[in-house]
């Protein structure tokens, strides 16, 4: 048969307990009614009571939990750093300030100086102008001052032209005297020209521009005569009109000009009357 295992506790027989010392009397006392009004619950096990405790247990007072506490804060600490960010934003935005006042400074002078340059310069070219338009103003009031006409080649019936600012060559002032005076030119192979004053050449022109001058007309034959290769006739006599000197008197008349170069034949008889136009003829 086999062993039945009892799980009951097993009783400590009283002999094997242990010694225990208790100098405090009060507390054995005190252990012994309390053990001695413990009642055993009902169980399958056996109740046992015995005439003392063998342990006495001291209950230690609580240790008491000290509490963190977080230090007073000083309002004049923060009050003091307070200031400090105050300070410091304050001392910041003064210079950014200063530094902005410069810079607008700068540009200031920079736009005084070139408003002041541009001034200078404006001032500057009105006294220009001033003394362009005095000088102007003086020379129209003076008598214009022209350059003596070159004197004809000496011939036996030639005489010495005289010295007049007019463009006609003294044919308008003295018809009488230049009329049958000849004229050499003063370039290439020095054609002699004979001037005839208030006539004018026949024939169509060959070519017209405009010279600025009786004289002037005259050359313009001889270098037609010279350097001509887009057209065979030659350049026998010229007619002169001084008013279609002035460019707006020409274009009231269509004039392509105030010299007109004609071909030949040209001889004294075919001349035509033509007050204030003048004719030279090749000789």
């Amino acid at each position: 048969m086999a062993t039945q295992y009892d799980p009951s506790p097993e009783v400590v027989p009283t002999s094997d307990l242990p010694q225990a010392y208790n100098p405090d009397v009060n507390g054995a006392n005190v252990a012994h009614s309390l053990h001695g009004s413990y009642a055993s619950p009902t169980s399958e096990a056996p109740s046992y009571h015995h005439g003392h405790s063998p342990y006495y247990q001291h209950s230690q007072a609580p240790v008491p939990i000290k509490e963190e506490t977080t230090p007073p804060t000083d309002p004049s600490v923060g009050g003091k750093a307070s200031s400090g960010r105050k300070c410091s934003c304050l001392v910041i935005s003064l210079i950014v300030a200063l530094v902005i006042a410069g810079c607008a400074v700068i540009g200031l002078a920079a736009a005084t100086g070139v408003a002041m340059k541009n001034a200078n310069d404006k001032e500057t070219e009105l006294e220009t102008l001033r003394a362009s338009a005095a000088a102007f103003s003086s020379s129209d009031d003076e008598p214009t001052a022209t350059a003596s006409n070159a004197s004809p080649s000496a011939t036996d019936d030639e005489t010495e032209e005289s010295d007049t600012p007019d463009i006609t060559n003294g044919c308008s002032a003295e018809e009488d005297v230049m009329t049958g005076r000849s004229y050499t030119s003063e370039f290439y192979n020095n054609s002699k020209f004979t001037i005839y004053c208030n006539t004018n050449a026949p024939r169509d022109p060959v070519f017209s521009l405009f010279a600025g001058s009786f004289h002037g007309c005259i050359e313009a034959c001889n270098n037609w005569n010279n350097y001509n290769v887009t057209k065979k006739e030659t350049c026998e006599g010229v007619s002169y009109v001084p008013y279609w000197s002035v460019i707006d008197n020409a274009a009231e008349n269509s004039a392509p000009g105030d010299c007109y170069l004609k071909p030949g034949p040209q001889t004294k008889g075919k001349l035509e009357d033509a007050p204030d136009t003048h004719a030279a003829v090749l000789q």
